[in-house]
């Protein structure tokens, strides 16, 4: 099965070759391979008017009013008001290029957000899994501050997790989520002070400090469950999506890490 970009590439190169063919009058007819053709051509229409409304702007009438190829042809002929190929054919490549280009950016964004976070099967709960799955799908929905939401929701569940394993102390849900990391970094020896660290190493952490204090500051100011004081784009919410899974990710790593060091105090 062709992508959305298989998809209009050939679509173009179909029109560009019907363009072709008719400026040379050599009509070629195989009839199975203009149903292919023109199928491909319909899928192509829905994925540029789709792509259109999400960009507010109007799809080229020979996507929009046409049906089929040779329709397609007609129309940007006669809208062209010229008999020069080569401007019908520059016309073409130019519509069907913003559109390929745009999925391409797409598809940057896509692999961005799709940062790799396993989940140990020591700390494994639902909550945790439920969270990141639901840091992906609030992306993909457009639901921004839905998406910063559930980034903190999953530092936070990764701290409690980590540190009922330490002890069987009640955590308080009044703590917020710089005090929770505090106290993980503490049990897992993350403290940017200790003079044992290497001086790269504390640039490192002290960096995740501030990232975990500006996922807190973000999603109490902007968050689903506030009222926001800016609109949350989709830029803002990847790169707070992405922070919280690699925070979690190395609070997962450096716990499996040390604890198969035996460099960890465990109270239980």
């Amino acid at each position: 099965m062709l992508s959305a970009i298989e998809k209009l590439e050939k679509a173009k190169a179909d029109i560009l070759a019907e363009i072709d063919l008719q400026s040379t009058s050599s009509f070629v007819g195989n009839e199975t391979s203009q149903e292919t053709d023109n199928k491909n051509f319909q899928d192509t229409r829905i994925i540029i008017n789709k792509l259109a409304k999400e960009r507010a702007m109007n799809a080229p009438s020979f996507i929009k009013d046409c049906r089929n190829i040779e329709e397609a042809v007609y129309n940007i002929q006669q809208e062209g008001g010229s008999i020069d190929e080569i401007l019908h054919k520059n016309y073409v490549s130019r519509c069907f290029n913003q559109y390929i280009d745009y999925l391409e950016e797409k598809q940057i964004d896509v692999q961005i957000v799709n940062v790799e976070c396993p989940v140990p099967e020591v700390l494994t709960f639902e909550h945790i899994l439920e969270s990141i799955s639901k840091c992906e799908s609030r992306i993909e929905t457009g639901d921004y501050s839905g998406a910063v939401t559930s980034a903190k929701t999953l530092v936070e569940g990764v701290c409690k997790e980590i540190l009922h394993k330490f002890s069987d102390e009640e955590i308080s849900n009044s703590i917020d989520l710089p005090a929770l990391f505090t106290k993980v970094r503490q049990n897992l020896n993350l403290d940017p002070k200790d003079p044992k660290l290497d001086k790269a190493l504390k640039d490192v952490l002290t960096g995740l400090i501030k990232v975990v204090n500006g996922i807190s500051e973000i999603r109490n100011s902007r968050g689903d469950s506030h009222i926001p004081k800016y609109k949350i784009d989709k830029h803002h919410a990847v790169v707070v999506v992405n922070s919280a899974k690699t925070v979690a990710d190395f609070l997962f790593k450096t716990y499996e890490y040390q604890l198969d060091r035996g460099t960890l105090v465990i109270e239980k």
